[in-house]
């Protein structure tokens, strides 16, 4: 069975996850497609690559080259602009992963409906917000999946009692520094925390108010066991990921990329994270993390787990066994036997 992905990422290849550090719809793209190809799918990716490349079986090409092709499956990861490319296919997926920067209008429903489009989604919040006429749209649930290598990684961080956030400045950092330096750090000093952020670990100056401020922030309080890292290629982050103890989220928005959590807990690592509906997903409240409103019980949770061994290790092996997280050989199963359960538009 063929398959072809259309996605507008910049020369993303499956090797990819081990050279650069990545965002969760890339890894969705490479570890769904290698998935695929694995169980005998013939898996075509069309993006911005350089040149036709072939790694583990899939093959990626640049989008120019696409001409009329076909393809028994056909899915288009999240940007709506690649509608207006033409391939036949028996089964078309427009994959959401997050809210569209596309206008969800008529004209986009008309488009998918005479195209005969299913949307494949991963957040459940984002349908619930999807406009009402998109209810005629078949739909189907895409549970995400967890790479091997994190089950596999061997744990040691007892050692530690350093806590990391990976969350986008702009989405709560602010919220969470002053915590950690008003609540946090004053009660547990010899925990650090650990910012991965590409942008905060850039030197070059910034337009961005709430950059600039955050920066500010970090530069006052150097000696308050704060740390921004580079983000790291998968290989490499796993590593690093076995020295901590919790992986904090301070997010409030719904459409949060929850990929990196499941991560975290399939290696064994807990999870504080602000509310959100969609976090219910993927986090079991008190059992493999916490999920807290304000930021007194927040801090509490952070300081209770990097004080008390036995909790940790409690919410460390609850986390493993967390069963939102799946193999991506799992992941294909369900997309098989959704497959097959549905209609769609025949």
């Amino acid at each position: 069975m063929q398959i072809i992905f259309l996605e507008n990422s910049l020369n993303l290849t499956s090797s990819s996850i081990n050279f650069k550090a990545l965002d969760s719809i890339e890894k969705i793209i490479i570890n769904f497609s290698l998935a695929l190809s694995f169980k005998g799918y013939k898996v075509t990716i069309y993006n911005r690559a350089n040149h036709e490349n072939t790694n583990r079986d899939v093959v990626w090409k640049n989008i120019s080259d696409l001409n009329n092709d076909e393809a028994d499956i056909l899915i288009i990861f999240q940007d709506i602009e690649l509608l207006k490319y033409k391939v036949k296919a028996k089964i078309k997926f427009l994959f959401l992963h997050y809210k569209p920067t596309e206008e969800l209008d008529n004209n986009l429903l008309v488009n998918l409906i005479n195209k005969k489009f299913c949307i494949l989604y991963s957040n459940n919040y984002l349908i619930s917000k999807l406009p009402h006429n998109f209810n005629y749209v078949p739909k189907i649930h895409f549970k995400l999946g967890v790479d091997d290598i994190y089950r596999e990684t061997k744990i040691f961080n007892s050692q530690y009692s350093n806590v990391f956030v990976t969350t986008h400045p702009a989405k709560g950092l602010d919220w969470l520094l002053d915590l950690w330096l008003k609540y946090i750090h004053p009660k547990v000093p010899w925990a650090e925390l650990h910012i991965y952020s590409k942008l905060l670990n850039q030197s070059k100056t910034t337009n961005n108010i709430k950059i600039r401020n955050l920066k500010l922030t970090l530069e006052l309080n150097k000696n308050c066991g704060i740390v921004v890292k580079q983000p790291l290629p998968q290989n490499k982050f796993v590593s690093e990921l076995a020295k901590y103890k919790l992986h904090l989220c301070p997010s409030t928005d719904n459409d949060v990329q929850y990929l990196s959590i499941l991560e975290s807990q399939a290696i064994g690592i807990p999870v504080v994270a602000r509310e959100t509906g969609s976090l219910y997903e993927c986090i079991y409240n008190s059992e493999t993390g916490y999920i807290v409103k304000d930021k007194e019980n927040f801090a509490r949770k952070v300081i209770q787990v990097l004080s008390d061994n036995k909790l940790f290790f409690t919410l460390s092996n609850n986390s493993k066994l967390n069963n939102h997280v799946i193999s991506w050989k799992d992941v294909v199963k369900n997309f098989e036997r959704k497959l097959n359960e549905n209609t769609f538009y025949r």
